[in-house]
């Protein structure tokens, strides 16, 4: 959504839009307003629904026109709200991991919580946004962080806001990116406690700037 220092230099194309829900959303205007009409099945544009149910949420949060012009789009093209769904349905393995998770989260801050995997559990992104959605609707939860091995040597933290705490602030300062309410970040070579450090230091460091710069 938005250019961060490790960005490829001279790219053929460059699109950035902060105010856009997801990389979906994206995907599916550079699609819809293109001279050439990609040949997309009913599979990839399921796939491309859930990635915006997933950001947004089911539409809760970081929604606009554009991202029900780009939804409907995808409609177009075969996508199944019902098939989304149930990829984006925890099957029963992921829901005990993701109650585990729940009973081990912190509070460093006043309305921020921070949650981390087992280190020796290995998950998905999407695994990470899901939990990180679920815990912004707990009452007086501003800001969510989730951290989780991703990969054998990949640390990934997935980040949630109401919208009182620029999430995105927080996470580049890590190298990660995304929007406001939002973002994450990828590390590669990084240990799980490392980086959950990382971030509490980057948490007492920056969570006043990226609280007061709400809509300046």
């Amino acid at each position: 959504h938005r250019k961060v220092e490790e960005a490829i230099e001279n790219p053929i194309f460059a699109f950035h839009d902060s105010s856009s829900s997801s990389a979906c959303e994206l995907v599916a205007e550079l699609i819809k307003y293109s001279d050439i009409r990609y040949p997309i099945n009913d599979k990839v544009a399921t796939l491309m629904l859930s990635g915006i149910l997933l950001d947004t949420n089911y539409y809760r949060r970081q929604t606009g026109i554009r991202t029900y012009e780009s939804s409907a789009f995808l409609k177009e093209y075969g996508a199944s709200t019902e098939e989304a769904d149930n990829f984006l349905k925890d099957d029963y393995e992921e829901y005990l991991l993701k109650t585990k998770i729940m009973n081990n989260v912190e509070t460093p801050m006043y309305g921020i919580l921070v949650a981390k995997t087992n280190k020796d559990d290995i998950v998905e992104r999407a695994f990470l946004a899901k939990v990180a959605n679920e815990s912004l609707t707990l009452k007086d939860v501003k800001a969510v962080f989730v951290i989780g091995r991703t990969e054998m040597n990949e640390v990934s933290i997935s980040a949630r806001s109401d919208g009182t705490v620029n999430v995105q602030l927080i996470l580049e300062k890590m190298g990660g990116g995304g929007h406001f309410n939002a973002a994450g970040v990828n590390r590669k070579g990084k240990a799980l406690q490392e980086t959950y450090q990382e971030l509490i230091k980057i948490l007492n460091l920056y969570l006043n700037d990226a609280t007061s710069k709400k809509g300046g």
